[in-house]
């Protein structure tokens, strides 16, 4: 696949390569160009899946909205996965002259919102299985 954007806003990633790791400090986003990411947390040790992301989705924008720790750990899953990526300058500049570019931001911020309600019941139940195992009482 060719592009035409400068290989700076290009970084390629392996198959199983960490983009980034959950509680990291993120200073850039990423619009997958091509390949497959998944974004996962651990809750009470145990990995649940969020998502995985395809060609033209993003991910890392909550980072540069509000200067927060990572929610989630980020995972190529083929090889050769490209990503642009778009730094803290770079993401104000598009949210300043493209109001579509910040209304599809928010849009899919709402939505992941309540597909992680949709998950909360799995977490909760993670948690009840761990406090039975171990003997936790909260």
């Amino acid at each position: 696949m060719q592009t035409d954007l400068p290989q700076s806003f290009i970084r390629t990633y392996q198959k199983s390569e960490v983009i980034f790791e959950e509680n990291s400090l993120g200073h850039e986003m990423f619009v997958i160009y091509s390949g497959k990411v998944r974004l996962c947390t651990r809750e009470l040790g145990h990995e649940i899946a969020l998502a995985t992301l395809n060609s033209g989705e993003f991910f890392g924008e909550m980072s540069l909205v509000d200067s927060a720790p990572r929610s989630a750990t980020a995972t190529a899953t083929e090889d050769d996965t490209r990503l642009v990526v778009l730094d803290q300058t770079r993401f104000l500049y598009l949210v300043n002259q493209q109001p579509v570019f910040a209304l599809t931001i928010m849009h899919t911020l709402c939505q992941r919102m309540r597909n992680r309600w949709v998950l909360y019941p799995e977490m909760q139940e993670t948690q009840e299985i761990t406090t039975k195992v171990c003997g936790c009482h909260e």
